[in-house]
């Protein structure tokens, strides 16, 4: 299937890479005064980029997107993400770590 790119708006991988650790909102799917007051509570990062899947693109907010070579986050933010998912549709966040290679 052919997708359209937005123009001047961040495109971000489906499928991470090796190391790379992101967290994102599906802004179709949850409120983004919502996400975007989560964020300032959280102190993380909040940046509209457009993410292509199979289905088409998919509007995204971007609270976090890094580069590690540890396994990410530890229970804090998990607590955090538990509650946001009390608060929003569970289906609208997307958390996904490209696992590291084998040395």
């Amino acid at each position: 299937m052919a997708t359209t790119t937005i123009r001047d708006l961040r495109t971000i991988r489906n499928v991470p890479q090796s190391g790379e650790h992101q967290l994102s909102i599906n802004l179709g799917l949850a409120d983004a005064a919502t996400v975007l007051d989560f964020s300032r509570e959280a102190g993380l990062g909040f940046e509209i980029v457009q993410i292509p899947t199979r289905d088409g693109i998919e509007i995204h907010a971007l609270l976090l997107f890094k580069h590690s070579d540890v396994e990410p986050f530890g229970s804090e933010l998990s607590d955090l993400l538990d509650q946001l998912a009390a608060t929003i549709n569970p289906d609208a966040i997307r958390h996904v770590y490209g696992r590291l290679k084998a040395a």
